[in-house]
């Protein structure tokens, strides 16, 4: 290594570290002054230049050091820079392979569309409604059973109940039964059975009811009630209303249906409160008793 970078760090540290002094020349002595005036030192001429060479030498081995280690620090962060830039290019590698994996799939995903496409065009209409059928069916099914095996869904009785399956059974009107009917006492709290939004109404079927739209898009319709509870948002096993026999009702129970994704789409809830009202009483026993 050139001594000249250490001979100009010395000399700039001997700067820096006398900044505050000056140097007069006199006919016969050399004078210090230095911050202090008052407390001037004066040399003798004969010393000359001695003391600030000796002192050079002390700062020299210093100054060297100091370049050493900058040099060892600027090597580091060369190092930090490239391996920094090093990642950088695998990411970019990885993210353009992720990029070509996806559009292979959607690229895949058209040509199957396509296919199926064509294979339904080919169908009969009686085919294409069958299909659809089946496939309605299953997804209804598909959410029968998420909500049978859920652990937060709530029995909507918060009381004794009895209850059989009576789904499609006739009924006033030439309709049919799309619900279950939850037999309880009057005024026995009615639960939310998951989060969402509930709303009331009231018709001379239903009498006061009750409609709730969970958070996922499933709606739920109760009807006959006494009184109403909690309206606007709900959490599972809020009281959102009362058990009674308003409306046509027959009795004092809980006319209960289940609508995947949404109304307009019920499907029989028998397996939902057989599964998860677990306080119930056989069908020939009082709930009086």
């Amino acid at each position: 290594m050139s001594r000249l970078p250490g001979l100009v760090g010395a000399s700039v540290a001997l700067l820096l570290a006398l900044p505050s002094t000056a140097v007069a020349q006199v006919s016969e002595r050399s004078v210090v002054f230095t911050s202090d005036p008052s407390r001037a030192l004066v040399i003798e001429r004969d010393a000359g230049l001695l003391p600030l060479i000796e002192a050079a030498s002390d700062v020299l081995p210093l100054a060297v050091a100091g370049l050493a280690e900058a040099e060892t620090r600027y090597r580091s962060m060369a190092r930090l820079l490239a391996s920094a830039r090093s990642r950088q290019r695998s990411a970019a590698a990885a993210l353009l392979q992720v990029n070509r994996m996806v559009a292979d799939i959607v690229r895949d995903a058209d040509r199957m569309r396509s296919t199926y496409d064509d294979v339904f065009d080919g169908l009969s209409e009686t085919s294409r409604r069958q299909l659809r059928r089946g496939a309605h069916t299953r997804s209804n099914r598909s959410a029968v059973v998420r909500q049978i095996t859920s652990a937060d869904w709530v029995c909507p009785i918060g009381a004794r109940t009895k209850f059989r399956d009576t789904w499609g059974a006739p009924r006033s009107g030439g309709r049919s039964h799309e619900g279950v009917d939850l037999v309880g006492k009057r005024h026995d709290p009615l639960l939310a059975p998951v989060d969402g939004v509930v709303s009331y109404r009231w018709d001379s079927v239903g009498g006061r009811s009750f409609d709730l739209v969970a958070a996922d898009g499933d709606y739920y319709y109760g009807a006959h009630l006494s009184a109403y509870g909690r309206e606007g948002e709900v959490e599972a096993g809020d009281v959102i209303g009362y058990m009674g026999d308003s409306g046509n009702a027959q009795g004092v129970h809980l006319h209960f249906e289940y609508h995947p994704g949404g109304a307009q789409n019920a499907v029989n809830p028998y397996p939902l409160v057989d599964a998860h009202c677990t306080d119930r009483a056989g069908s020939n026993v009082s709930l009086y008793d």
